[in-house]
């Protein structure tokens, strides 16, 4: 809490008292809520090159007071950059200036010898320690930060000063070391990992720079929870620093310690550990690192719904309903993201081998071996894992012997494991090498290679660690496959004691062919992360016996919705989905979600009979129609009885971008299909992660609900049959028009002079206007939701619809054939326009069901009337696809 003394002084400040007032009262800031020394204080300081005088300097940052900052702005604007370039060329680093006239507060740096606003912030007296941590992240005065989500976020986030200088270091390293082979392997690995999380393309040096900036800080923050002081960047980063510890599988050397490849990676690894140490990490009650992940990583590249992670308060209540018996359950979180199921479920089990009186030495081995997660995401899962040290912290220090974290990067759906006659065997895509560096062998048929991992190995994670291990010193010794398939042969007997099996043969001979790739990837330089890669990937398959693994399965699994995975995904699990009778075609195809066989495929591989199921889903599971399946309870692989159900609806903000749901089954022999009755939720909270007290105390919940009313495409209003859901235009900038006004001789009523309408979405938004005439039996009117109030229209709009009488689509090169001037010249440069900004082909929702090869719209199968539709009833004929009328066909 703020004291009262420097309540009042942020008060005075507050008020603008002027340039000297302001000055003074920085001053006792820093000394009194800062502990600043005042031998650190440096006021007055002249700068004779500049013939000036600095109002206030400490550490590396320059302060300059003023009476009123938005009518001197321009003074600040034109000194600041002196001042700065000054002190660096004195100091030789970077250094940071504020401006402030006491309510108002701009920092500044130098970029290329420009000024550049980092960021700003207005004195709220209402939100007195949001500005105190937003001066402190610029300061980095305190040696002792309370872990509050909010403060880490404002001193390491995206706004904080300290992760733009980490991401222009960083830019500078990688234009010196993306040309190695292993580190250009690191990313393409990372970007086919991200391609399968989000479904789409979506790395970029930008998320590069953000995820190697955030796994830095994770580490140091694990390195900071064991009260361990390491000062070496390399060993931090690729774990040897824990193992000396006696702990394994917190940090270890990943896709993201290309940066520590140069001396100034290292440098910038040391500045990021200075700013972790400053935060008291013993008192973390929650799961701090996922908003700073939230802050780092921007919406559209958690495309929307996939990572936003569940809330402290919900997961909490979700593991005390579900895990009831702690010290005898196993539990996994399948999709942990930063481990917020995982927190709470160990500060559970810890909290109930307290009161049991468990020996205290045993309770940190205990808990690695009941609770456990895995994910796809690269960064989340080694955020995870420092979520799960931090969980652990209180039984940390009584511990004997080593650890293992059992956090894993793994694809829980499996899709990367293909089923082969003796079993299973895990497969890794090997990205080809960069043309010309491929020292030995061709790629295959689809330019990739291939290292696969027998089931046999892969369901011992002991085993295949130590074949993993051998592997790799054995490539660096020079040895042949016949010597490797020897030595597994030695490493097998010696773990089982006992002679290998025939299973275990036919699995090392298949070892000794993957061997053959493994060295050859060494040889290439682009072997150091395969080890990695193999040993998280191959632990799925460790969790999925015949029987299952786990007791209790919880989590939040990924949403995403058909229309936007990818084109192999969506071949995927459309095989899958519709495998498990989960999948629903026709008009709701498209509106399938990736959650739904998730949730199939989690309880088929991973729960035990009679074990307990609870995932956080979207609304819509329990009233949309193309999750009807998924609510029946009865699949191929599994059957489950749905127990009960959770719903947070629009009235629970914030939240989720859409309404929610928590659902809780069991596997069962028979199944049972979701309750007729649920407890619902409603209120607002003061912020999306609000502590679980604060939720109880401002939100209503009702018992025995009735469930959301499932949605149908029959019966409701009378007034159903009398609309229908016509042609989707899109992408609208390039359809939706207005007329523009032409003065005083009005515009010409056969060719209007239209101008597209701005759109809400990127890239469109950014894109120029078009403009231009079009004829206007073009021009058509077009209703959209906005449009329809009750008992009448109340506003159509306008849009450019390239269809003729006879329902043939033109595109620019129709229209100049058929002679309409106005449309071709419209939709040459739609036409523009939409060839250079439209992400895929695949992902376009146009007005067409036909196409080819040369139109860019495509034909429809049904008319579009060029009159706004009458009240009541109306048929619209169903035509053929009208013949393609490009010039070519």
């Amino acid at each position: 809490m703020t004291s009262p003394s420097t309540i009042d002084l942020l008060r005075h400040l507050a008020s603008k008292p002027g340039h000297d007032e302001v000055k003074a009262g920085f001053w006792k800031l820093l000394i009194d809520e800062f502990g600043a020394e005042l031998s650190a204080l440096d006021f007055e300081r002249r700068v004779p090159v500049v013939r000036g005088r600095l109002d206030a300097l400490i550490g590396r940052t320059v302060f300059e007071a003023k009476r009123d900052l938005a009518k001197e702005l321009h003074d600040v604007e034109r000194k600041m950059p002196d001042y700065l370039a000054d002190r660096e060329r004195e100091e030789g680093e970077k250094f940071v200036g504020i401006a402030s006239d006491g309510r108002q507060w701009i920092a500044y740096e130098l970029e290329d010898g420009n000024l550049i606003k980092i960021t700003e912030i207005s004195l709220d007296l209402q939100k007195s320690e949001l500005f105190l941590a937003w001066l402190d992240g610029i300061l980095a005065i305190k040696a002792s930060l309370p872990p509050d989500p909010l403060i880490i976020c404002i001193e390491l986030g995206q706004d904080s000063v300290a992760f733009r200088r980490a991401s222009a270091s960083l830019a500078s390293l990688w234009s010196k070391l993306s040309s190695s082979p292993q580190v250009a392997l690191k990313r393409q690995l990372w970007a086919q990992l991200l391609k399968l999380v989000y479904g789409r393309e979506v790395e970029s040096d930008a998320l590069w720079f953000q995820h190697t900036f955030l796994v830095i800080v994770a580490k140091c923050i694990a390195l900071a929870v064991l009260g361990q002081r390491e000062d070496d960047p390399k060993r931090l980063l690729s774990g040897e620093a824990f193992q000396s510890a006696g702990i394994s599988g917190a940090v270890e050397s990943d896709f993201f310690d290309w940066a520590v490849a140069d001396a100034e990676g290292e440098e910038l690894v040391r500045r990021i550990m200075g700013h972790v140490r400053r935060f008291r990490l013993a008192e973390v009650e929650s799961d701090v690192l996922k908003v700073l992940y939230e802050s780092l990583i921007d919406r559209d590249q958690r495309h929307g719904l996939g990572e936003y992670y569940t809330p402290d308060w919900l997961a909490a209540k979700i593991v005390k309903h579900v895990i009831d018996r702690p010290l005898v359950e196993t539990v996994l979180d399948p999709a942990c993201g930063s481990g917020t199921f995982l927190f709470h479920a160990i500060r559970i089990f810890l909290k109930e081998a307290e009161e049991a009186d468990m020996n205290p030495e045993l309770r940190a081995a205990e808990v690695c071996a009941r609770i456990e997660g895995m994910d796809i995401h690269p960064v989340a899962v080694i955020i995870a894992r420092v979520t799960y040290l931090l969980a652990l912290t209180p039984a940390l220090r009584y511990r004997k012997g080593t650890l293992s974290i059992p956090v894993y990067l793994g694809d829980a759906m499996q899709l990367s494991i293909s089923s082969m006659m003796a079993g299973k065997e895990l497969t890794i895509r090997v990205p080809p090498p960069p043309a010309g560096q491929g020292a030995s062998g061709t790629p295959d048929a689809n330019g990739r290679e291939h290292l696969d991992f027998p089931e046999t190995f892969c369901r011992d994670p002991a085993l295949f660690d130590k074949a993993i291990e051998r592997m790799r010193g054995g490539s660096e010794a020079g040895m042949t496959r016949a010597q490797i398939e020897a030595a597994l042969t030695r490493i097998t007997e010696q773990h089982y004691r006992a002679d290998v099996t025939y299973e275990q043969k036919l699995a090392i001979k298949d070892l000794g062919k993957t061997y053959i790739a493994f060295d050859k990837l060494r040889r290439e330089g682009r072997d150091s992360v395969w080890a990695y890669v193999a040993r998280n990937l191959s632990r799925p398959l460790f969790f999925s016996p015949s029987d299952g693994w786990a007791s209790v399965v919880i989590g939040n699994p990924p949403w995403l919705v058909y229309r936007y995975m990818t084109a192999d995904l969506q071949k995927r699990f459309k095989e899958l989905a519709k495998g498990e009778r989960v999948y629903v075609g026709g008009k709701l195809a498209t509106q399938n979600d990736l959650f739904a066989l998730f949730t199939v495929r989690a309880v088929a591989l991973y729960l035990r009979s009679g074990g307990k199921l609870a995932f956080v889903l979207q609304l819509s599971a329990l009233r949309g129609g193309q999750f009807k399946p998924l609510r029946s309870g009865s699949f191929t692989s599994a059957r489950i009885a749905w127990d009960e159900a959770w719903t947070m609806d629009e009235s629970v903000s914030p939240l989720f971008e859409v309404p929610s749901c928590v659902v809780f089954g069991r596997r069962r022999a028979t199944s049972k299909a979701m309750p007729d009755k649920v407890r619902a939720y409603s209120g607002t909270l003061p912020s999306r992660d609000a502590p679980e007290e604060v939720a109880d105390q401002r939100l209503q919940v009702r018992e025995g609900t009735p469930a959301p009313e499932v949605a149908t495409f029959e019966g409701g209003s009378p007034y159903r049959t009398a609309f229908r859901n016509g042609a989707t235009l899109y992408p609208r900038q390039l359809c939706f028009v207005e007329r523009k006004p032409m003065g005083r001789l009005g515009a010409d009523p056969c060719a209007p002079y239209v101008i597209s309408r701005p759109s809400k979405h990127a890239p469109w938004k950014n894109l120029p206007r078009i403009e231009n005439k079009v004829e206007a039996e073009f021009l058509r009117p077009a209703l959209l939701g906005e449009s329809i109030l009750p008992y009448r229209v109340f506003r159509p709009f306008e849009a450019v619809v390239p269809i003729t009488d006879k329902a043939e689509v033109l595109d620019a090169g129709a229209a100049a054939n058929r002679g309409f001037e106005g449309l071709h010249g419209w939709m040459k440069k739609a036409e523009k326009l939409w060839t250079s900004n439209a992400k895929s082909r695949s992902g376009v929702r146009g007005i067409s069901t036909k196409s080819c090869s040369t139109c860019r719209f495509r034909a429809s199968t049904r008319a579009i009337p060029s009159t706004m539709p009458s009240p009541g009833p109306r048929t619209r004929p169903k035509l053929s696809p009208p013949p393609c009328p490009c010039p070519k066909t």
